[in-house]
Protein backbone atom coordinates (compact mmCIF):
# COMPACT_ATOMS: atom_id res chain seq x y z
CA UNK A 1 0.00 0.00 0.00
CA UNK A 2 1.52 3.07 -1.23
CA UNK A 3 -0.98 5.91 -0.18
CA UNK A 4 -4.22 6.31 2.03
CA UNK A 5 -6.16 9.55 2.22
CA UNK A 6 -6.44 11.07 5.66
CA UNK A 7 -9.47 12.22 5.29
CA UNK A 8 -11.52 8.97 4.25
CA UNK A 9 -9.16 7.30 7.45
CA UNK A 10 -10.74 10.35 9.82
CA UNK A 11 -14.09 9.13 8.22
CA UNK A 12 -13.90 5.60 8.80
CA UNK A 13 -12.75 6.48 12.51
CA UNK A 14 -15.83 8.63 12.89
CA UNK A 15 -17.81 5.08 11.97
CA UNK A 16 -15.48 3.07 13.55
CA UNK A 17 -16.36 5.55 16.94
CA UNK A 18 -20.13 4.94 16.64
CA UNK A 19 -19.81 1.79 16.46
CA UNK A 20 -17.86 1.55 19.43
CA UNK A 21 -20.49 3.94 21.20
CA UNK A 22 -23.27 2.24 20.02
CA UNK A 23 -23.35 -1.95 19.21
CA UNK A 24 -19.56 -2.65 21.33
CA UNK A 25 -20.82 -0.29 23.86
CA UNK A 26 -22.52 -3.58 26.07
CA UNK A 27 -19.32 -6.16 24.75
CA UNK A 28 -17.11 -5.64 27.06
CA UNK A 29 -14.16 -7.93 28.64
CA UNK A 30 -13.04 -7.34 32.29
CA UNK A 31 -14.82 -3.44 31.59
CA UNK A 32 -13.09 -2.72 28.51
CA UNK A 33 -13.71 -2.96 24.96
CA UNK A 34 -11.63 -2.75 22.04
CA UNK A 35 -10.30 0.67 21.04
CA UNK A 36 -10.44 0.42 17.77
CA UNK A 37 -9.39 4.31 16.83
CA UNK A 38 -5.94 2.98 18.07
CA UNK A 39 -6.25 0.30 15.49
CA UNK A 40 -6.39 3.04 12.74
CA UNK A 41 -3.50 5.00 14.62
CA UNK A 42 -1.48 1.81 14.41
CA UNK A 43 -2.59 1.44 10.26
CA UNK A 44 -1.78 5.29 9.47
CA UNK A 45 1.81 4.54 11.57
CA UNK A 46 2.49 1.94 9.54
CA UNK A 47 1.04 2.32 6.26
CA UNK A 48 1.91 6.01 5.85
CA UNK A 49 4.35 6.90 2.86
CA UNK A 50 5.65 9.33 5.13
CA UNK A 51 5.45 10.25 8.91
CA UNK A 52 3.61 14.02 8.72
CA UNK A 53 0.88 12.23 7.16
CA UNK A 54 0.48 9.60 9.64
CA UNK A 55 1.15 12.12 12.60
CA UNK A 56 -1.83 14.68 11.09
CA UNK A 57 -4.26 11.37 11.18
CA UNK A 58 -3.40 10.11 14.83
CA UNK A 59 -3.79 13.64 15.78
CA UNK A 60 -7.01 14.04 14.12
CA UNK A 61 -8.60 10.67 15.22
CA UNK A 62 -7.52 11.55 19.04
CA UNK A 63 -9.34 14.67 18.84
CA UNK A 64 -12.05 12.54 17.24
CA UNK A 65 -12.15 10.20 20.53
CA UNK A 66 -12.01 13.83 22.77
CA UNK A 67 -14.93 15.44 21.20
CA UNK A 68 -16.62 11.63 22.15
CA UNK A 69 -15.62 11.87 25.55
CA UNK A 70 -16.19 13.79 28.73
CA UNK A 71 -12.20 14.08 29.21
CA UNK A 72 -10.28 17.78 28.85
CA UNK A 73 -10.03 18.10 25.02
CA UNK A 74 -6.45 17.26 23.59
CA UNK A 75 -5.91 14.44 25.70
CA UNK A 76 -5.97 11.60 23.47
CA UNK A 77 -5.20 14.24 20.42
CA UNK A 78 -1.75 13.70 22.52
CA UNK A 79 -1.93 10.40 23.63
CA UNK A 80 -2.35 9.27 19.94
CA UNK A 81 0.55 11.58 18.67
CA UNK A 82 2.61 10.25 20.51
CA UNK A 83 1.75 6.47 19.49
CA UNK A 84 1.76 7.75 15.96
CA UNK A 85 4.93 9.41 16.57
CA UNK A 86 6.35 6.06 18.17
CA UNK A 87 5.15 4.12 15.58
CA UNK A 88 6.60 5.72 12.62
CA UNK A 89 10.01 5.97 14.84
CA UNK A 90 9.94 2.22 15.06
CA UNK A 91 8.64 1.55 11.27
CA UNK A 92 11.71 0.54 9.69
CA UNK A 93 12.72 -2.13 12.36
CA UNK A 94 8.93 -3.73 12.06
CA UNK A 95 7.59 -6.23 9.70
CA UNK A 96 3.90 -4.59 9.13
CA UNK A 97 2.64 -6.69 7.19
CA UNK A 98 2.63 -9.51 9.62
CA UNK A 99 -0.62 -10.10 11.53
CA UNK A 100 1.51 -10.64 15.08
CA UNK A 101 3.13 -7.66 14.43
CA UNK A 102 -0.23 -5.76 13.64
CA UNK A 103 -1.70 -7.49 16.89
CA UNK A 104 1.47 -6.43 18.95
CA UNK A 105 1.29 -2.98 17.77
CA UNK A 106 -2.28 -2.65 18.10
CA UNK A 107 -2.29 -4.00 21.73
CA UNK A 108 0.78 -2.47 23.00
CA UNK A 109 -0.72 1.49 21.48
CA UNK A 110 -4.15 0.32 23.23
CA UNK A 111 -2.46 -0.39 26.67
CA UNK A 112 -0.60 2.69 26.53
CA UNK A 113 -3.47 4.47 25.46
CA UNK A 114 -5.52 3.08 28.82
CA UNK A 115 -2.92 3.70 31.13
CA UNK A 116 -2.22 7.33 30.06
CA UNK A 117 -5.83 8.00 29.63
CA UNK A 118 -5.86 6.62 33.46
CA UNK A 119 -3.13 9.09 34.84
CA UNK A 120 -4.84 12.02 32.79
CA UNK A 121 -8.06 11.43 34.79
CA UNK A 122 -6.11 11.25 38.25
CA UNK A 123 -4.61 14.38 37.21
CA UNK A 124 -7.89 16.17 36.18
CA UNK A 125 -10.13 14.51 38.30
CA UNK A 126 -9.06 12.30 41.09
CA UNK A 127 -7.56 9.36 41.77
CA UNK A 128 -8.13 5.78 39.31
CA UNK A 129 -7.95 2.90 41.98
CA UNK A 130 -4.44 1.25 40.27
CA UNK A 131 -6.28 -2.61 40.17
CA UNK A 132 -8.83 -1.35 38.07
CA UNK A 133 -6.71 0.94 35.49
CA UNK A 134 -4.15 -1.81 35.27
CA UNK A 135 -6.81 -4.45 34.64
CA UNK A 136 -9.07 -2.41 31.90
CA UNK A 137 -5.62 -1.32 30.39
CA UNK A 138 -4.64 -4.80 29.99
CA UNK A 139 -7.87 -6.29 28.93
CA UNK A 140 -8.47 -3.40 26.47
CA UNK A 141 -5.31 -4.11 25.36
CA UNK A 142 -5.62 -8.19 25.09
CA UNK A 143 -9.00 -7.22 22.53
CA UNK A 144 -7.81 -4.48 20.54
CA UNK A 145 -4.70 -6.87 19.85
CA UNK A 146 -7.05 -9.59 18.72
CA UNK A 147 -8.86 -7.02 16.52
CA UNK A 148 -5.92 -5.09 15.35
CA UNK A 149 -4.95 -7.68 12.42
CA UNK A 150 -8.24 -7.89 10.79
CA UNK A 151 -9.13 -4.13 11.23
CA UNK A 152 -5.70 -3.20 9.75
CA UNK A 153 -5.24 -6.22 7.11
CA UNK A 154 -9.11 -4.57 5.92
CA UNK A 155 -7.49 -1.44 4.96
CA UNK A 156 -4.79 -2.64 3.45
CA UNK A 157 -5.96 -4.89 1.37
CA UNK A 158 -10.12 -3.05 0.66
CA UNK A 159 -7.99 0.06 -1.11
CA UNK A 160 -10.95 2.13 -2.59
CA UNK A 161 -12.10 2.58 1.55
CA UNK A 162 -8.78 4.65 2.31
CA UNK A 163 -7.54 5.99 -0.87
Amino acid sequence: MKSYGSLRLLAIGAAALVLEMTLLADVAWAGARPDLLVSLVAFAALFAAEPSPALASAWALGLLRDLATAGPLGQYALIYLVIGWTITGLRPVLFREHPFTQAAVGGIAAGIAGLASAACTSAFTGGVPLGMCLVRSGSSAAVTALLAPFLITLLARVRFLVR
